[in-house]
């Protein structure tokens, strides 16, 4: 360990004179004293407000971690940057005052939010290392929706916010850091006289009750500790993510018997690592002109991490699928599909007809209007149907009630075609978009078919393409580019192509797709009696889950290429049908095509009823909805 230390000190040493120095000749024509200025008050400073960032996040991970017992919760993974960035968002648009004044505790408010019931309901429910990180990535995907929804409806006043919430350190002076060296030495001492409690309770909460602890309360001062950590870091510098897992991880290779001496050894690998970084940024910006975010490039840097955690470090046991076949009340499944079908009618007929601009029912709308609501309205009821189907499959396959078709990581594919489309092949969106999904595919069948591994890593690694994903938008995010806001469109399921042949080509899928399905509901029976029960009935699941894979992957690739990434109706539309007393599968299937039928139009009503002229994205309406429910299914379930 203090080699590691003695390493990332030397490399500091050589940055900093190399910054220095060609700073010195880029300032070489001008008066010494300029030279002496920026050193004191950029270089020096810059220094002091990076070395403390990365101790905060290093340690507000290692704190999490010890109460957790999960070595994959970190600031990023649980999304408490994003909660604490769209609390500073709503601040910096409707109460500038509060946000120059108070940011550090509405940064604060937001981290605690999302801190305190993931915790709750992690330690309650007795979560996995899986589930904790999906639940996570829910509020991440919650917030971030929202925060995509300001910047669509604010994006000139969003603008100045977005650079300072990106991870840059270019905005801190000698102020900054004696401000966030005072607020930052509150917490240093709080850790070091409470140093001992936090020993004692990762030993076990029934030891730390035999030694007089009260293991509730130290639990609420640890995760208030950590969110003041981490909000300290988001109102100064922005978000940076995986650079508090990382200090984590590398700390947790070694054993400690004293934990301050663990605390102190996190905090340098986390500060000076951090520091080593945005040196060779800086010397990036002087030598080649290439002015990079810190937090964004830490992104990149950070999702390698998270995949060597997942596939070393992470073990997967086989769980039990009982708690996807919950039951609420009876309802016949006459009664439930006659209702639903009728819904299905009414809000189609409603979507089509509906004057949004008197708030009532027109039948004598125009016919270019009908005709390409009606088309839209097509897609998007066939589209929330095979989505159903791809989380009901999904859910079983992964033995894992929070898994759906966002975490292959396809949606994220298409994403990064789309992207990549925008700068440097305008006219070629779709079939890059095609090209990104079926790489991820290809991948994830790699990895089933040659590597074997468990689904629930799988998972695991679609979420580290989104990660990724969101590492590269927030790079182009602050291009200020016109075409940001055409993948900013794509990403939240902005649909560009409403035609009958897209109509045609999505309905005939559809139809195949329930033509095929009847073939799989053998396979699905013996999945709902759990991993070991359907291997002892001769069962070959590493077969079955290639298979299902992926025609889940197709379905996917199919949706995102005609209705852009949604999130969380593959999620939602099967605990939905869970709801009834249904113990057929194949019409608890077909209940949950309905019902994310159902979802998608209702989406598509809201998008315009709240906003008109203007219509929200409907990937933001549907994660606004798919995340109130799973609140919802957490708790009671």
């Amino acid at each position: 360990m203090k080699k590691i230390i003695f390493s990332l000190v030397f490399l500091f040493l050589i940055l900093l004179f190399l910054v220095s120095y060609f700073e010195f000749l880029n300032l070489k024509n001008y008066h010494n004293d300029l030279f002496v200025f920026i050193l004191k008050n950029y270089i020096l400073s810059r220094v002091g407000v990076c070395f403390i960032c990365g101790i905060l996040l290093s340690l507000a991970s290692l704190l999490l971690r010890k109460i957790m017992h999960n070595i994959l919760v970190s600031d990023t993974t649980l999304g408490v940057s994003s909660a604490s960035g769209f609390f500073l968002l709503l601040a910096s648009l409707f109460f500038p005052f509060f946000y120059e004044n108070f940011k550090i505790i509405i940064a604060f408010i937001g981290a605690i939010i999302i801190l305190i019931p993931i915790f709750v309901l992690g330690y309650k429910k007795r979560f996995n290392n899986v589930s904790i990180i999906l639940l996570g990535l829910m509020s991440s995907l919650f917030f971030s929706a929202l925060i995509s929804l300001f910047i669509l409806l604010y994006p000139e006043e969003s603008k100045t916010f977005l650079f300072y919430n990106s991870g840059y350190f270019t905005q801190n002076g000698l102020k900054d850091f004696f401000q966030i060296a005072f607020f930052s030495s509150i917490g240093f001492v709080f850790l070091y006289f409470f140093s001992a409690s936090f020993k004692v309770l990762t030993l076990g909460d029934i030891v730390a009750k035999s030694l007089g602890i009260n293991v509730i309360l130290s639990k609420i001062i640890t995760l208030a500790l950590s969110a003041y950590f981490i909000a300290l870091v988001i109102s100064f510098v922005g978000s940076i993510a995986f650079l508090g897992l990382f200090a984590s991880i590398l700390i947790h290779q070694f054993k400690f018997d004293d934990i301050k001496t663990e605390f102190l050894f996190c905090s340098l690998i986390g500060g000076f690592s951090l520091l080593n970084i945005d040196l060779i940024l800086q010397l990036l910006q002087l030598l080649k002109d290439i002015n990079l975010p810190t937090g964004s490039v830490v992104s990149f840097l950070g999702v390698p991490l998270l995949i060597y955690i997942i596939f070393k470090k992470i073990k997967i046991y086989p769980n039990n699928n009982d708690f996807l076949d919950g039951n609420y009340f009876f309802v016949s499944k006459y009664i439930l599909f006659g209702i639903g079908f009728i819904l299905l009618v009414l809000i189609f007929i409603v979507n089509l007809y509906f004057d949004f601009s008197n708030l009532s029912i027109n039948f004598i709308i125009s016919k270019e209007i009908i005709d390409l609501r009606f088309y839209k309205l097509i897609i998007l009821a066939c589209s929330g149907a095979l989505m159903a189907i791809v989380g009901f499959i999904l859910q079983r396959l992964s033995f894992n009630a929070m898994a759906s078709s966002e975490f292959l990581g396809i949606n994220s594919g298409a994403s990064l075609g789309v992207l990549f489309a925008l700068w440097f092949a305008p006219f070629f969106i779709w079939p890059l978009a095609l090209i990104g999904a079926l790489i991820v595919l290809f991948l994830l069948i790699f990895l089933c078919f040659v590597k074997k591994i468990n689904i629930q890593k799988i998972i695991l690694l679609g979420v580290c393409i989104m990660f990724l994903t969101d590492s590269f938008f927030k790079l182009v995010l602050l291009s200020a580019d016109v075409r940001v806001y055409s993948f900013l469109a794509f990403t939240q399921a902005g649909i560009l192509n409403a035609d009958s042949t897209n109509a045609l080509i999505i309905c005939i899928f559809t139809f195949v797709s329930f033509l095929i399905i009847p073939f799989f509901i053998r396979w699905l029976n013996a999945l709902r009696l759990g991993e070991i029960c359907a291997m002892s009935i001769g069962l070959d699941l590493f077969k079955i889950r290639i298979i299902l894979l992926i025609f889940c992957a197709l379905i996917s690739v199919l949706i995102v290429l005609n209705t852009g990434p949604f999130s969380f109706v593959s999620l939602l539309a099967p605990h939905l049908a869970n709801l009834f007393f249904v113990q057929n599968i194949k019409i608890k299937l077909f209940l949950a095509t309905l019902i994310g039928a159902l979802v998608m139009l209702l989406a598509e009503f809201l998008s315009k009823i709240f906003t008109f002229p203007y219509e929200i994205p409907l990937g933001i309406i549907a994660t606004l909805l798919g995340s109130v429910y799973f609140i919802f299914m957490v708790r009671k379930n």
